[in-house]
C-alpha cells in the first residue's frame, strides 16, 4: 500500500471517529435540554448546561452532515462573543449586552438551519444522514423561534402573557432562565401546533412570529415527506 492509500485510509478512519462522537454529541445535547435540565433547579449551573447543550447540538449535527472541521471553528467565531456578551448584560444587568449576547447565538442556530437544510435538498439517497439532518433541522427551528421570543419579549417586555418579564433585580438570572424554559416549551408546542394556551401572545410581532413558526412546522413535514418520497422512487430497482 502506497502513503496516498495509507493517508485516504487514515482521513477515512479520523472521518468515521468524528462523526461517531458527533452523534454521541448530538444524543447528549438533546438528553439534557429537554430531560436533564428540566429536572434540576434552575440557576447559574443549568443556564449554562442549557446554553451549552444548544451549541453543543449545533456543532456535533453541523459536522455529521457536513463532515468538515471548519464548523468547529465557525462555532467558535459565535460561541466566545456569545458567552462573552452574556456574561457582561448579567454582571453590568445591561440588555444591550444579553441581545447582542442572543444575537450570536441566533446567527449560528440560523446558519445551522441553513447548512443542513441544503444537504437535505440536495440528498441523493435516503440514509441516516437525510433522517438526521431533517430530525435535527425540526428541533434546531424550535430552538431558533426560542430565541426570537427571548429577544422579543426583552425589546417589549410583556410580550407573551405567562412566559414572566426579564426585570433586573435579585432574581434576574432565575427570571431569564424560567423564561427561556417556557419559551423552549412555548416554541415546541407552536412549532407542533398544539396550542396549549397557558403562554399566549400579545404584540403584533409575537404574534406574527408565532403564526411564521406554526407554518413552519407544518410546511417543513409536508417537505420533507415529498424529499423522502422523491428520493425514494429515484433510486434503481424501486
Amino acid at each position: 500500500m502506497n502513503s496516498t492509500a495509507q493517508e485516504y485510509c487514515i482521513d477515512s478512519i479520523n472521518t468515521i471517529q468524528w462523526r461517531k462522537w458527533g452523534f454521541l454529541g448530538a444524543l447528549f445535547a438533546i438528553a439534557a435540554i429537554f430531560f436533564i435540565v428540566p429536572v434540576f433547579e434552575k440557576n447559574f449551573y443549568t443556564h449554562s448546561l442549557l446554553e451549552c447543550s444548544f451549541i453543543l447540538l449545533i456543532l456535533s449535527s453541523v459536522y455529521v452532515i457536513d463532515a468538515q472541521r471548519y464548523i468547529l471553528t465557525t462555532g467558535l467565531f459565535f460561541l466566545i462573543p456569545f458567552i462573552y456578551f452574556d456574561l457582561l448584560g448579567f454582571q453590568y444587568q445591561s440588555l444591550a449586552y444579553i441581545i447582542i449576547a442572543y444575537g450570536f447565538s441566533l446567527a449560528f442556530t440560523l446558519l445551522a438551519i441553513v447548512v443542513l437544510m441544503r444537504k437535505i435538498v440536495y440528498a441523493p439517497l435516503v440514509n441516516t444522514d437525510l433522517i438526521f439532518g431533517a430530525l435535527i433541522v425540526y428541533l434546531l427551528s424550535g430552538i431558533l423561534w426560542t430565541k426570537f421570543y427571548f429577544i422579543e419579549n426583552m425589546l417589549t417586555p410583556g410580550s407573551f402573557n405567562g412566559a414572566g418579564i426579564l426585570n433586573f433585580d435579585s432574581t434576574t438570572i432565575l427570571n431569564a432562565y424560567e423564561q427561556q424554559f417556557n419559551f423552549l416549551y412555548y416554541s415546541f408546542a407552536t412549532l407542533a401546533t398544539l396550542g396549549m394556551g397557558d403562554i399566549t401572545p400579545l404584540s403584533h410581532l409575537a404574534k406574527s412570529l408565532t403564526a411564521v413558526e406554526a407554518m413552519f412546522g407544518q410546511l417543513f413535514v409536508a417537505i420533507i415527506i415529498a424529499k423522502l418520497v422523491s428520493v425514494w422512487w429515484q433510486v434503481p430497482g424501486k
